[in-house]
């Protein structure tokens, strides 16, 4: 995934995603990669590496790795291998935990075997386009830390300077740092978090709501008068089990037409959702909203973005802390109906949330 800037006010707030990039694969007990659908992520392999025998501080070893290189995102990776030079710098305390530190450098080199004149290259590999890479030059230190509990990977720093160079001459320069966190969580219990899941969405139970008129956000508590008792229909929400996770589908969600605000009546489902969220410890939850294809491509964009938002802030109102949760939108650039059919159109209207592995 990759994080936009979402801080508000100096405040922590949910992190809103730019992409999101799915990435499976196996690291075997050498520390080779084992990749499913590579699409460059992680783009370090075999990076880093421990000695098996026993290091002091001022300690020095080599060791192979690859990395994974794709600066436009086109989908043509470039898997190059380099030498690390490592130096084992001591033990200290990150954030309260006792961690070793290691320094680690090594150079990106990278040049097409048969570049030539990139003209000639193309006339006689028809598929290969302009903007592939033909050459890469760079340097990288990085900063290493690893938990002395477990030796598992907390966080490492890449500082940079790398250039690519590509079939039409240009180039293009990174320069600063990249970094990487690592933590362990104990597998997800799908079967019971999703029995559970079932249990809160598939009775409905009566609630009693304020009219539709007033907002309980805003307006002191009404009378007893004035608050209504109803059993809703059917959640309308289903769960599925998805490769990152359970996947709650909040179909037809209803807004205020062309806006992110909720319409009064969904104010039920909102609250259970926040109810099953709350009892589910220690995990991510992404919110994905959609809407359906029927204006402008960049309109509909911005407004899944900003209904995922206001997803995200009614559910951190109901008491789940806002530094869980993770947001994107989709547009229309995703539906699961036909956009020509009101029915369609109203499936495509929804927000996902992804209770993450």
């Amino acid at each position: 995934m990759i994080i936009q800037n979402t801080r508000r006010d100096t405040r922590i707030s949910a992190q809103g995603l730019d992409a999101i990039i799915s990435a499976f694969y196996e690291i075997t007990e050498d520390g080779e990669f084992i990749m499913e659908n590579d699409r460059g992520f992680p783009s370090l392999r075999g990076f880093p590496y421990i000695p098996d025998e026993p290091i002091r501080p001022g300690s020095r070893w080599e060791a192979p790795g690859s990395r994974a290189a794709d600066p436009l995102n086109t989908g043509n990776l470039i898997v190059y291998p380099f030498i690390a030079v490592y130096e084992y710098i001591g033990a200290e305390l990150y954030m309260g935990v006792p961690v070793h530190r290691i320094q680690a450098s090594y150079a990106s080199r990278y040049q097409y075997e048969d570049q030539g004149d990139y003209q000639s290259e193309y006339q006689n590999r028809p598929n290969l386009a302009l903007n592939e890479i033909s050459s890469i030059l760079g340097s990288h230190r990085v900063d290493i830390l690893i938990r002395a509990e477990d030796g598992l990977l907390v966080f490492m720093r890449d500082s940079l300077d790398i250039t690519y160079t590509f079939f039409n001459n240009s180039t293009l320069r990174y320069t600063g740092f990249t970094l990487t966190f690592g933590h362990s969580i104990t597998p997800m219990n799908r079967i019971e978090i999703t029995t559970n899941l079932e249990e809160i969405f598939g009775t409905p139970e009566p609630v009693r709501e304020h009219p539709p008129e007033l907002t309980p956000a805003l307006l002191p508590e009404p009378p007893p008068d004035e608050i209504r008792t109803y059993v809703p229909d059917d959640s309308g929400i289903e769960i599925e089990t998805v490769p990152e996770g359970i996947r709650l589908i909040i179909n037809d969600i209803r807004f205020i037409p062309d806006t992110a605000e909720f319409l009064p009546e969904e104010r039920y489902r909102l609250d259970l959702i926040a109810r099953a969220l709350s009892q589910i410890p220690d995990r991510t939850f992404l919110v994905e909203g959609h809407t359906a294809s029927v204006g402008l491509p960049a309109g509909e964009m911005q407004l899944s973005l900003e209904r995922a938002m206001r997803m995200v802030d009614e559910l951190v109102c109901r008491g789940i802390s806002a530094d869980r949760f993770l947001y994107i939108g989709w547009g229309g650039t995703r539906p699961i109906d036909d956009n020509s059919t009101e029915a369609g159109r109203s499936r495509n209207r929804r927000v996902e949330i992804t209770i993450m592995e």
